[in-house]
């Protein structure tokens, strides 16, 4: 459904209008990436490269992005690694478009300087930069009042998912029935729990030759800090730990120099990994679309709840 919905905002006179909101070159635009939710566009405003994100107010709505933009802000303000929310010529954080009835919002962060980083790097400071990085961003966080804002809880989202799983064969169920009686005896406070980013994956983290940066923060939420630090891993192979388990190691070096941490929360990183990959399931059984790679991608994401990596031992 949605992918044909914002297929409309990709019409040229959807995306003039929209560029002039940003005093942008609509010549300068271009595509980078379109999913279900939302169109990613880079372009150029007043010379400078930023970025512009299109959506429906149904997928997020106008007072979610609100939140995430104000938040966003806060982090850059406070000097967080995170890049800076452009408002329109309007002074407006999101604006809304009217194309033939179809409403979109749109909204555009500045560029942030390098590229996605990888796990290809062999040297040891750009992972520990990486963690220092997330970790002046938690820190961050940790004074943020987000009194006026609503952002989703990780109580909510697991609740839901676990509706999601009660349909879902018996291996699943009983994979979310182990992670939800391990969750119910996690422990919860300002130092472990609070605004995460939420979606720290490697292709939203830039690296530029000496520091790391998050290109933005669309998808904060209530959560225990440590499901943004495993967030990265989850994509590697489990059955190359091996071959990774020192770069997850000076990530962490890096992340604790700023946030010390107890060590008994290196044994509870895999169960947040276990947490994750019923999400992503979830999410990947509710998209719309099918076909061989989806199906492979559900096929892979299986295995990986089937047989959890249980430690990470370093």
């Amino acid at each position: 459904m949605w992918d044909g919905t914002l297929k409309q905002a990709k019409h040229r006179r959807v995306l003039e209008e929209t560029a002039a909101l940003w005093s942008a070159d609509p010549e300068s635009m271009q595509l980078v990436s379109a999913s279900h939710h939302n169109l990613l566009y880079q372009m150029k405003c007043n010379g400078k490269l930023c970025y512009l994100r299109i959506t429906h107010p149904l997928i997020k709505s106008r007072e979610e992005l609100a939140a995430s933009i104000h938040y966003q802000r806060y982090l850059f303000e406070t000097d967080a690694p995170v890049c800076a929310p452009l408002p329109s010529t309007r002074g407006q954080d999101v604006e809304e478009i009217n194309f033939l009835g179809e409403f979109f919002l749109a909204y555009v962060n500045a560029a942030v300087t390098g590229d996605p980083i990888h796990f290809g790097y062999s040297d040891k400071t750009i992972y520990e930069t990486w963690g220092k990085s997330l970790a002046h961003l938690h820190r961050a966080a940790k004074n943020y009042s987000g009194e006026k804002h609503q952002f989703l809880h990780s109580h909510d989202m697991w609740e839901e998912i676990g509706r999601l799983m009660a349909e879902e064969d018996k291996i699943v169920r009983q994979e979310y029935a182990a992670v939800d009686e391990w969750l119910a005896g996690l422990s919860k406070n300002t130092h472990d729990f609070g605004l995460i980013h939420g979606d720290h994956r490697a292709q939203k983290v830039f690296y530029d030759g000496s520091r790391v940066s998050f290109l933005d923060s669309s998808e904060p939420m209530y959560h225990w800090f440590w499901a943004d630090v495993v967030r990265p891993f989850l994509d590697l192979n489990k059955n190359s730990f091996q071959q990774w388990k020192v770069k997850l190691r000076w990530f962490l070096d890096g992340y604790e120099t700023i946030l010390p941490f107890a060590p008994e929360w290196v044994d509870c990183f895999p169960w947040f990994v276990r947490m994750q990959n019923l999400e992503k399931y979830a999410w990947m059984r509710g998209a719309p679309g099918t076909g061989g790679f989806m199906n492979a991608r559900l096929s892979a994401l299986m295995e990986d709840i089937q047989c959890p990596l249980k430690r990470w031992e370093f």
